[in-house]
């Protein structure tokens, strides 16, 4: 082999060298944007479809009082699931607060923990619109509550979740002391959270007999 061809091939490889540091330079410039972009389409899509799990939820859960099945059944021998994920066998629920918290769980697909400390649930009645107006205001960690009312009452429920954030340095990323973006409410461990929250209201249809209708 000549010199002239050896230099050629030594100056190939330099160049090939280079080549591969300067990709490796490039792709440690673009690396924390382009994971924290992948981090976040993560986080943000696997939270909204956490709240569309709690709204359905609560939506489905809903019927279960405003027909009726709520306030006459027996919590201690109920089916663990009813409405849309049903599952025939006993919850061994020990009141009917309990009962309706695992019903609402039962229909977030397993995403939220079925925990009185994250999982907030209240439900109020009232005996009409007018006094549905003193129902309490909805903070972040509505007070568990279970009153479904009877027949033609005034109904309000409302859930509220503590997400916890999976990725805190995304959180820090996308927060600002202007906009609280990801975190905007403290859990009960005083940790950082994002809020869920859901809520149905209706009227109770008349589903006893003394009752004519609304």
């Amino acid at each position: 082999m000549s010199w002239k061809m050896r230099i050629s091939i030594l100056l190939h490889h330099m160049r090939m060298r280079s080549e591969r540091g300067n990709a490796a330079i490039e792709f440690a410039f673009v690396a924390p944007a382009f994971f924290a972009l992948m981090l976040g389409i993560l986080e943000i899509g696997t939270m909204t479809f956490a709240q569309f799990a709690l709204q359905n939820a609560v939506t489905i859960t809903g019927r279960l009082i405003r027909t009726g099945q709520a306030q006459g059944l027996d919590y201690s021998t109920a089916a663990r699931c009813m409405g849309g994920d049903a599952v025939a066998d006993p919850g061994n629920y020990t009141s009917s607060s309990d009962w309706y918290r695992g019903q609402i769980c039962c229909n977030t697909y397993g995403l939220l923990q079925c925990d009185a400390n994250k999982l907030f649930i209240n439900v109020s009645s009232a005996a009409s619109f007018a006094a549905a107006g003193n129902f309490s205001s909805a903070t972040a960690n509505v007070s568990n509550v279970y009153s479904p009312g009877a027949a033609c009452d005034v109904v309000l429920v409302r859930a509220t979740y503590a997400w916890t954030i999976w990725f805190p340095g995304l959180a820090r990323l996308l927060n600002s002391s202007n906009a609280d973006y990801l975190v905007n409410i403290q859990d009960s461990t005083g940790q950082g959270a994002h809020l869920l929250s859901a809520t149905t209201a209706f009227r109770n249809e008349p589903y006893t007999s003394g009752v004519n209708g609304c």
